[in-house]
C-alpha cells in the first residue's frame, strides 16, 4: 500500500498560519500537507514548492497574517483509494505542470491520505 494515512498524513485547516504549514510538511516528511475543512473534507493541498513560492513573493510585514488558504492549490487533482499505482502515476504525469503528490479522497471528498510519486517509483512500478 503506497498511501500515507492517519498520523502519516498531516492535515491543516485553511485558516492555519503559514508556520503551521511548515510544521505539517516537516512533521510528515512527505513534502506536502492536505488542507481540509472542519469536517475533514479536502479543500486543497500545499507542497513544499507552493510554500517556497509564497514566501518568496510575500512582503515581510504580511508574514504575520499569511494563512494556508493563500498558499494552497485549491481543487487539486485527487486519487480514489481504489486507484492503481500505475493510474496514479498517469494522473501525475498528465498535468501541464507535473505533480508529485496526490491527495486521496473518498466519494464524498473526505481526505483519507496522500500518495507520492517517490513512493510509486520506489515500489518498482
Amino acid at each position: 500500500d503506497l498511501m500515507h494515512t492517519g498520523a502519516d498524513n498531516p492535515t491543516i485547516t485553511a485558516e492555519a498560519p503559514w508556520i503551521e504549514v511548515v510544521a505539517g510538511i516537516s512533521r510528515g516528511g512527505l513534502g506536502a500537507v492536505n488542507v481540509v475543512d472542519e469536517t475533514g473534507h479536502l479543500f486543497g493541498i500545499i507542497t513544499d514548492g507552493d510554500l517556497r513560492r509564497a514566501l518568496q513573493q510575500i512582503k515581510h510585514a504580511e508574514l504575520e497574517t499569511l494563512k494556508s488558504a493563500e498558499i494552497m492549490t485549491g481543487n487539486p487533482v485527487v486519487a480514489s483509494p481504489e486507484l492503481l499505482a500505475y493510474d496514479a502515476l498517469r494522473l501525475m504525469e498528465d498535468r501541464p505542470s507535473q505533480i508529485s503528490v496526490l491527495p486521496v479522497v473518498d466519494g464524498e471528498r473526505l481526505c483519507i491520505g496522500l500518495i507520492r510519486l517517490h513512493d510509486i517509483v520506489r515500489s518498482g512500478l
